[in-house]
């Protein structure tokens, strides 16, 4: 009897030293999930990095849909037809514009209707690229002579890099000898913009009565990317 007792005393001392250690694991298990912040998935419940990775694919499909979504509303493609732009932009490039809260500045390479143009497929009015040179309340002078344009009586800037004629900080591909019947000193009236192409010599602009001044309510956007060909994709400024 005695042993019978003995034995069942050290089984249950046995049982009540294994308490302790599952205790123990539970306890670790625990303290496992609180350091990861991860959550232990039930049988056939996504698991943590199927959750995450869900969570980042939705961010970049809705960011995605939005820049879609702003190409449309607020941007439009162009093409650049005939040579009045060069050396800037050549025939047949693809530019991206915008006229979202767009103000004219000078410079600006935009694309406007020019609603007198000839135009071969619908008789008149006809979309061209050209840069803004004079804005309303701007008094503009042409030295055709010489080349030379003066904006508010001051000369701008001329000046040749590699081979290659700058004029305020842009590329001309000739200097200004062609005249189209506007010369002398003009202002430009107020509502109005003054654009011309950087190929000077060709480029049917302003200084022609085709063109004339540019109602600014006529721009259709800036042009701000060039994007086709691809060897060509950058920004068109500079």
């Amino acid at each position: 009897m005695e042993d019978e007792i003995r034995t069942e005393n050290e089984q249950i001392s046995t049982e009540q030293e294994s308490v302790p250690e599952t205790v123990n694991d539970e306890q670790n298990a625990s303290d496992a999930v609180a350091d990861t912040g991860a959550v232990p998935a039930a049988d056939g419940a996504p698991s943590y990095i199927s959750v995450e990775a869900y969570s980042w694919f939705d961010t970049i499909l809705h960011a995605f849909l939005l820049i879609i979504a702003v190409f449309v509303l607020f941007t439009r493609m162009s093409t650049v037809d005939g040579d009045s732009m060069n050396p800037t932009l050549v025939d047949q490039q693809r530019l991206m514009i915008s006229d979202l809260f767009y103000t004219p500045a000078h410079n600006d390479i935009v694309v406007v209707w020019a609603k007198n143009l000839p135009n071969d497929e619908n008789g008149s009015g006809k979309a061209i690229v050209k840069r803004v040179i004079g804005l309303e309340g701007d008094t503009i002078h042409i030295d055709y002579e010489n080349g030379r344009l003066y904006r508010n009586g001051e000369l701008l800037p001329q000046e040749m890099k590699d081979g290659v004629l700058w004029e305020d900080g842009h590329m001309l591909n000739t200097y200004t000898n062609r005249e189209e019947g506007l010369g002398g000193d003009f202002i430009v009236p107020e509502g109005y913009a003054f654009v011309m192409g950087d190929n000077r010599n060709n480029s049917t602009d302003s200084r022609s009565p085709f063109v004339g001044f540019v109602d600014t309510r006529e721009i259709m956007g800036r042009a701000y990317l060039r994007v086709w060909p691809l060897n060509t994709f950058g920004n068109i400024y500079g």
